[in-house]
């Protein structure tokens, strides 16, 4: 029976299945043995001699010699991998974990580095929860979750990433503030434990605003009463008294007044002649005097009714009923702008014209030669009209 075909061919069958459950899954060697094509002689030495060094656990000199071979040959992935691996075993996890990210972005789909990467990172993330950092082991968990290509391997980071999370938010209860929720909530909105509590312990903390837009706590207040209005008693009107009236002021001839523009002289060399006295014609001189400019003169005719219309708004402090004759001789009588002989020019009004009078200084009287215009006229070339 032992020696029959059937037996010996199930005899080796199950040899060769011990053999291979005994023998387990082929390790893959963590680093690049075999340097990359097409490399000068120097970097050539430089490589092997950089993986003879890692083999023998001489990672300072190691490192070393991959750091002068990457710059030689800085798009080697397999110099960044062997620097990453070497960096590892010397436990700098940190610069491993960057030289094994700078392979991978030169060769995207190689598994052996994947596989290096997810070592350092998730080595990372056990030191990292005893110190308790917590937020950065979930980065790197993230991290390694996207470099997992298998789904029980994604679940099984995931669930991780949870128990985690889960921890922060204990720190978060602690805590009891709207603040620390708030950003739990920011961080992690997809928690499927607590992230909803805390949404509605956010929304608890918050203080709610009353439909008038006041605060809760001055809702049950009482508003105040309402002011009473106080009804006053209508009062009387009191028409003041009429006033008396006032004289009016007596008519201004309707002559024409001639009045100067304002326009500026040339100066002359000569003296100033006063302009109220009339000077007999005088010889002529030797030598022949430019001629002396005259002002410019502008005739305006004196309207009756604009006299009625400013006898109505003169102020009755200026009211007077004393006029005054022009009583020149052959020129019309200088008005000017103050009581002055070498005052300014301001119109001049022809003889026999009748204006009223306003005020007297010294020699001068103040008339009205326009409506609403004043000026000065002298004394001696005026009569008082009664």
């Amino acid at each position: 029976m032992f020696h029959s075909p059937k037996f010996l061919v199930l005899s080796i069958v199950l040899l060769l299945g011990i053999g291979g459950c005994a023998s387990g899954p082929e390790t893959i060697n963590p680093y690049f043995e075999m340097p990359p094509e097409h490399l000068v002689k120097s970097d050539l030495e430089l490589y092997n001699r950089a993986v003879t060094q890692l083999k023998n656990n001489q990672l300072e000199n190691s490192i070393e010699l991959w750091q002068r071979f990457l710059k030689n040959n800085p798009r080697s992935f397999r110099g960044y991998n062997n620097l990453g691996m070497a960096l590892y075993s010397s436990d700098q996890l940190l610069p491993s974990i960057q030289a094994f990210e700078t392979a991978l972005a030169l060769e995207p789909f190689d598994l052996k580095i994947k596989g290096n990467l997810k070592r350092a990172l998730l080595f990372q993330v056990t030191i990292q929860e005893e110190n308790k950092d917590l937020e950065k082991a979930i980065e790197h968990l993230e991290r390694v979750k996207k470099l997992t290509d298998d789904a029980p391997g994604k679940e099984k980071v995931a669930l991780r990433i949870e128990t985690l999370q889960d921890r922060i938010y204990e720190q978060v209860k602690s805590a009891n503030t709207l603040e620390a929720y708030e950003e739990f909530v920011q961080k992690y909105p997809d928690n499927p434990k607590n992230s909803d509590e805390a949404r509605r312990l956010i929304a608890e903390m918050k203080p709610k605003e009353s439909p008038l837009g006041e605060i809760p706590e001055m809702q049950n207040e009482m508003l105040p009463e309402p002011a009473q209005t106080t009804i006053v008693p209508k009062q009387e009107v009191v028409l003041p008294e009429p006033m008396e009236k006032v004289p009016s002021l007596p008519p201004v001839l309707k002559e024409s007044i001639e009045i100067v523009a304002e326009t500026e002289q040339p100066e002359v060399a000569e003296e100033v002649e006063d302009p109220l006295v009339e000077e007999a014609p005088a010889e002529p001189p030797a030598e022949k005097l430019p001629a002396k400019l005259e002002p410019t003169v502008e005739k305006v005719a004196v309207d009756p009714e604009m006299e009625m219309k400013r006898e109505k708004a003169a102020p009755p402090v200026q009211a007077t009923t004393m006029r005054v004759r022009i009583t020149t001789k052959k020129t019309s009588l200088r008005v000017r702008a103050e009581p002055d002989a070498r005052s300014k020019v301001l119109a001049q009004i022809p003889k026999n014209s009748v204006v009223p009078v306003f005020q007297e200084s010294k020699d001068w009287y103040q008339i009205e030669y326009q409506t609403d215009k004043k000026g000065w006229i002298s004394k001696k070339y005026t009569q008082v009209v009664k």
